[in-house]
């Protein structure tokens, strides 16, 4: 018998996606009992019927497919028999790798509906020019569904599951008021210097959302994630992914996140510090640029000794020396962390939107999840492992969510204006130079808390050592922190004071943003004064010499420090503007020998704020 005469070995291929079915009608059965009557016809044996169920043709990663290929390998099958060529594949490349692969083994390719084979030049001819048309209706297809999706995207229908921070409303991807600011917290930890496996190894401590299962790698996938400031990467591990921008409302701004980005040039991924460095990526050398590493050493009395080196220039720096060149700054840089968590966040989250009925809303739901694994419990569907488990994270949540609910009622009691804000900064100011104790704040704090203030708000500090001594030349604060004080005073009007005068001493007045009318102005001092109690302010108007770019008034005692300027006028009368000055009045201190020491306390708050 020749080859020709051959009875032919056949394996069937059927195929068939969701798709495929709802346009064709073609089930998997039908297509098998179409395709035996088919072997039948041609006088096939048929070996086996291989089925690949709700899978693409656009590669050849299908299991029943490579089961196929391996049996004509074996040479069990010698024909492949299929409804049409598309059921086999719909790329051009990989068609072409099976008519080589089928001729290598002696095996043809039968298609029923279609006439495609490869027992002839015309069939193979008309093989490929079917995977032509196959190959352009799936590129259409591909087009199309890119076309949509860019539209959905743009409208915040994001495809990805709904990350932690976010919720679905009406389909879209928005900020969940509940969780959000676990996400924000994140940031900030990383901004103040904190690794991922630190701010993990936080989230675990405190348990947050229940959990104790935070890892560095999941703290990493957070910070890198565009959809929290708003973006969308769709395809961001191809070759070609598509960048979609303002998608969505941001949990954190983009000065944050790229502040972040930038932050992990500086922070270490796994490595987190025995130690505790006042200055950890902070100090830079002013000759060639580079971060100071810091290391320390242990004296033989036990007391340990915080150094930074600049690796380049082979140059050291005493920690403690740092400080004490910064005391005066750092004081002033509590003072204002202080006025931003004590005051300046409760006022405005007070003026932000009500999250009450979200919070009763989640407590009822969660009221819901809790009957609902009990009746799960005692029908014996759930064991009693899991059910303890489950009732420990929903009692958890619902712990946490009362407490929220508590502070969002203190919010709501709280009555801050403007004027409120700048009285507190002027009680500060007033405490500054009437309570020596208050020098002694910075130097009180623990060092944790130190780092964590100098994290927030300083980028880098430039260093430059002269002649065995050391200069600061520059600090400069991030970014995030300073648009993120101009967002909040147009936003909220938060005070941001302005810079235009200073005293005899050369250190800056502050002079309130806002215009005042005179009454205005004498209000806020009679207000002020009421506050401080038995401490002497004085009130008094002046004109100012705009060439000289200086105000004048007479003050009535020999001592008097300057609090605030308040600018007086009519935005428009130009030329009607006054100030108003409170000072205070130094000259009633006095020591326990009943002599004034206004002086001694005087010069020694300015030396300090000077330095």
């Amino acid at each position: 018998m020749n080859m020709d005469e051959k009875i032919k070995s056949a394996g069937i291929y059927i195929r068939v996606s969701t798709f495929d079915q709802a346009r064709e009608g073609f089930s998997l059965r039908e297509q098998e009992e179409r395709l035996k009557e088919f072997c039948k016809f041609k006088r096939y044996n048929i070996y086996k019927v291989y089925q690949d169920a709700g899978i693409s043709a656009k590669n050849d990663k299908r299991p029943a497919y490579q089961e196929m290929i391996e049996d004509v390998k074996k040479g069990n099958i010698n024909v492949i028999v299929a409804l049409k060529l598309d059921r086999l594949t719909r790329s051009v490349y990989d068609i072409e790798k099976l008519m080589k692969f089928v001729n290598d083994y002696e095996c043809d390719i039968d298609c029923m509906a279609d006439e495609s084979n490869t027992t002839t030049s015309n069939g193979r001819m008309v093989m490929r020019i079917m995977t032509s048309v196959s190959q352009n209706e799936i590129e259409k297809c591909s087009e199309r569904t890119k076309f949509g999706m860019a539209g959905a995207i743009k409208n915040g229908h994001i495809p990805n599951r709904t990350g932690l921070g976010f919720k679905r409303e009406n389909k879209k991807l928005v900020p969940d008021p509940l969780t959000k600011d676990i996400i924000v917290r994140i940031f900030d930890l990383y901004l103040e210097g904190k690794s991922h496996q630190a701010i993990a190894n936080i989230y675990n401590k405190e348990k947050v959302l229940g959990k104790t299962n935070w890892y560095d790698s999941t703290i990493q996938k957070i910070l890198s994630n565009e959809l929290y400031k708003g973006d969308y990467v769709n395809g961001k591990r191809t070759k070609h992914p598509t960048y979609y921008e303002n998608v969505i409302e941001p949990i954190v701004s983009k000065e944050k996140w790229e502040s972040c980005q930038y932050q992990k040039l500086r922070n270490a991924r796994h490595y987190e510090r025995t130690a505790t460095y006042l200055f950890t990526n902070k100090l830079k050398c002013s000759k060639c640029g580079n971060f100071l590493g810091g290391h320390a050493t242990t004296k033989t009395n036990g007391k340990k000794y915080y150094y930074y080196k600049c690796n380049t220039c082979k140059t050291y720096f005493n920690e403690i020396d740092i400080e004490k060149e910064l005391k005066a700054f750092m004081l002033e840089l509590a003072k204002q962390d202080d006025l931003i968590n004590n005051y300046y966040t409760p006022f405005i989250k007070s003026k932000l939107e009500d999250k009450t009925e979200d919070y009763k809303k989640e407590i009822k739901d969660l009221d819901k999840q809790l009957d609902r694994i009990k009746t799960a419990y005692i029908k014996g569907v759930v064991k009693l492992e899991d059910f303890d488990k489950e009732i420990k994270h929903i009692e958890y949540q619902k712990s946490d969510l009362e407490k929220r609910q508590k502070g969002q009622k203190q919010y709501e009691d709280l009555s801050f204006t403007l004027n409120d804000l700048l009285i507190i900064q002027d009680i500060q100011e007033i405490e500054f130079y009437t309570n020596p104790d208050v020098l002694n704040n910075w130097s009180n704090k623990s060092k944790e808390d130190k780092q964590k203030i100098i994290g927030k708000y300083i980028d880098n500090i430039t260093i430059e050592k002269k002649n065995n001594k050391f200069e600061i030349s520059n600090i400069e604060f991030r970014k995030n922190y300073l648009e993120d004080m101009i967002y909040n005073h147009y936003k909220f009007n938060t005070p941001c004071n302005v810079y235009m005068y200073e005293d005899e001493y050369g250190i800056p007045l502050k002079l309130n943003h806002e215009l005042k009318t005179m009454k205005e102005a004498e209000n806020y001092f009679k207000r002020l004064e009421k506050y401080v109690g038995d401490y002497k302010l004085n009130y008094y108007i002046s004109e100012i010499d705009e060439k000289e770019n200086r105000f004048n008034y007479t003050q009535n005692n020999d001592v008097e420090k300057i609090i605030r300027l308040i600018g007086i006028g009519d935005k428009r009368k130009k030329d009607d503007f006054k100030l108003g000055v409170i000072t205070l009045d130094l000259s009633m201190f006095k020591d326990k020998d009943g002599k004034e020491i206004y002086k001694k306390l005087f010069d020694k708050l300015e030396k300090e704020r000077l330095t």
